[in-house]
């Protein structure tokens, strides 16, 4: 009898992993819903980071840790995260970590100094690298047709690019309207709705390969990523000629050099390197770092640009960015309106090229700049980029074996993070150098012309991306095949 309904549960299993999981519209909505809430705190802080500076006492020089700590352990810590995923269970990792991320929120918002602050951000950041990956995995695992794959990795895509957008937009309002702490403290009943929504939608799933760990790749990965984060965070106050960043930076090498050593010879890598070592996948990681160093650092610019040089108000702030939410969200959802004949490495290349020059026109503002060049600008680069990480992520995605889907989607939310933080640190050097060179580096004038230096630097970023999208997904099945929908649920 025993045997019997051990049977009939494999084969109720397999009928759903041929079918679809019958649940897996309510499972997108749920994880986009914390994938989105992961991608605007690392934002929500940046407009409200003034006034929790001065409730809190905090010095300048403590005040960059509050972004600093979230992207260190989210970063450092996604790999690990994904790989206990793969073996624990998915969907038990993803509640754990939602929770968890809801006890940090809490935790940071009743903060009364700056160390009780920066203890929640860095538990937050650990939190999410637990239960970002893990969503990703059972979104890849519930869709197993094609073109509906591609619709949800669509509103995936939108989430993640107007995640960002939308933590400043509500950052500005929140602090504007409320306080700076409820920008951390709104998680916290966002989360309770969410863990119920997910207790009932969730299917559980796992790795059904060894369940052995690999220590030493998880302390080699987790302490380079780490290592690598914390240079580029340092290196943006001090240059990468100083010590501290430059011996983080090489000491971050070194350590994933070990790591891919480790994991070519491990018996049980905690990310096998078939994982990457496929031209699809691995050339969207590729364009996925680029990328995010050039979308990241656009978002910091165009913030010190609106509040530094046009003086808007932390509201004002927030809201300009509308623009590029909208654009976001037309260019992610709008692919799957596209033709049918417009291959995936066609809208990826052409969504790449359009960011590009709407980039490239964001470079072209003065002191003196009306709203309404701020406004084009901001959809066109929106529209492109939105339209291209649709695409994206399916390509990191691509054709990843279900036991290692979980160190697979931390991957995407790693190469996109270390990317932003990288093209952040050296635009930002970039800037300072050209602001630098004016007659008076404090003048708007001399402001502006270092962003618009970051700016044309970001186009460019964004047409080297299409390139490698051009060269490297030539003739490949990935390239030419379904990337977008062509029907409706």
């Amino acid at each position: 009898m025993k045997r019997r309904q051990v049977d009939q549960r494999a084969a109720a299993e397999g009928d759903v992993a041929r079918a679809g999981d019958p649940r897996r519209w309510r499972v997108l909505w749920v994880v986009v819903t914390a994938q989105l809430l992961i991608v605007l705190d690392a934002n929500i802080v940046n407009i409200a980071l003034p006034s929790a500076q001065a409730a809190l006492g905090m010095s300048d020089g403590d005040r960059q840790w509050v972004v600093t700590a979230y992207s260190l352990t989210f970063g450092g810590f996604l790999l690990l995260g994904g790989r206990v995923a793969d073996l624990h269970g998915r969907r038990r990792i993803f509640l754990a970590g939602l929770a968890g991320f809801a006890l940090a929120s809490a935790l940071a918002g009743l903060a009364q100094d700056p160390l009780s602050l920066l203890a929640g951000r860095a538990a937050q950041g650990l939190a999410g690298a637990f239960f970002a990956p893990a969503g990703l995995a059972m979104l890849t695992t519930s869709f197993t047709d094609a073109a509906e794959r591609a619709k949800a990795f669509s509103v995936f895509g939108a989430a993640v690019g107007t995640g960002g957008v939308a933590g400043m937009i509500f950052g500005g309002v929140i602090t504007e309207y409320a306080s700076w702490r409820w920008c951390l403290l709104i998680n916290v009943p966002i989360v309770a709705i969410l863990l119920v929504a997910a207790v009932r939608v969730l299917r559980e799933s796992r790795s059904s390969g060894p369940k052995g760990y690999d220590l030493p790749g998880a302390l080699t990965a987790t302490l380079g990523i780490g290592a690598l984060i914390y240079a580029v965070s340092r290196a943006e106050a001090r240059g990468w000629a100083h010590l501290e960043p430059l011996g983080f930076g090489v000491a971050g090498v070194a350590l994933l050099a070990a790591f891919v050593v480790i994991e070519h010879r491990s018996a049980h890598p905690m990310m096998p390197l078939r994982v990457i070592a496929h031209r699809v996948r691995g050339s969207g990681h590729t364009i996925n770092f680029v990328a995010g160093g050039a979308l990241y650092a656009a978002y910091l610019f165009l913030t010190y640009y609106l509040q530094g040089v046009k003086h808007y108000s932390a509201l004002q702030a927030g809201l300009a960015f509308i623009p590029m939410a909208a654009g976001i969200l037309i260019g992610a959802l709008g692919t799957g309106r596209l033709p049918a004949r417009l291959t995936p490495r066609t809208v990826l290349i052409a969504g790449l090229a359009v960011g590009a020059l709407g980039m490239a026109g964001l470079a072209t503002v003065d002191a003196h700049s009306g709203y309404a060049v701020l406004l084009v600008t901001q959809l066109v680069v929106g529209t492109g980029v939105g339209a291209a990480l649709t695409t994206i992520v399916s390509l990191t995605m691509h054709d990843v074996p279900p036991d290692d889907s979980g160190v697979a989607g931390a991957l995407t939310n790693a190469t996109q993070q270390i990317g932003g933080a990288v093209g952040i640190s050296l635009l930002n050097v970039l800037a300072l150098t050209v602001t630098g060179t004016a007659a008076d580096p404090r003048s708007a004038d001399a402001l502006t012309s270092g962003y618009s230096a970051a700016f044309l630097t970001g186009a460019g970023l964004l047409a080297a991306a299409a390139l490698i999208a051009w060269t490297a997904l030539r003739g490949s099945r990935a390239g030419q095949g379904t990337a977008r929908p062509r029907s409706s649920t």
